[in-house]
């Protein structure tokens, strides 16, 4: 009788999904805005990553880009099947290019990260368009401390890419 080696180790993987699960779920959600779709993703990345190599567990950014490059699949099968687009709950408007709703959904994800007062500039200043002194009557600021704080805003938000970049996303 001939007892057959698990091709990998158990404990390994455990580890390795438990380190990995919660942040690669997060941002599959944040990028679809769905539970079952940003479930499904997860699963599916998870299934590629041990179908393609059992001995050596990626890490966390090969993850992030395999989900990454389903959610690109899987977007470009709902602009195929227009049925099926309006049967999904996107927070972003479907008819963008697939990078640029990805790259909003990304902006969108890491401007909660900044701090509130940083957030609400760029949102008043960028997304909604508002001017510096409107932007700055709202938030009870003078127009100086608008231009600085939207500056340093600014500047946070592009080291939080830098990081994110760095580590795969």
């Amino acid at each position: 009788m001939s007892t057959k080696k698990n091709p990998f180790n158990e404990h390994c993987m455990e580890t390795w999904y438990q380190q990995t699960v919660i942040k690669l779920y997060s941002f599959t959600y944040a990028l679809l805005q769905n539970r079952e779709e940003a479930e499904d993703i997860t699963q599916e990345a998870y299934f590629r990553c041990l179908r393609k190599d059992t001995k050596n567990f990626p890490p966390y950014p090969y993850l992030k880009k395999v989900a990454r490059n389903l959610i690109y699949d899987r977007y470009r099968h709902w602009q195929k099947n227009d049925s099926q687009i309006k049967e999904h709950s996107l927070s972003e408007d479907v008819s963008a290019p697939e990078e640029k709703w990805v790259t909003r959904a990304l902006v969108q994800e890491l401007m909660k990260q900044l701090p509130e007062q940083y957030s609400q500039v760029l949102e008043l200043r960028i997304i909604k368009g508002y001017s510096r002194k409107e932007t700055a009557e709202r938030m009870e600021r003078s127009e100086d401390a608008i231009r600085g704080l939207q500056y340093r805003a600014l500047q946070a938000l592009r080291d939080l890419f830098n990081v994110t970049d760095e580590n795969g996303g």
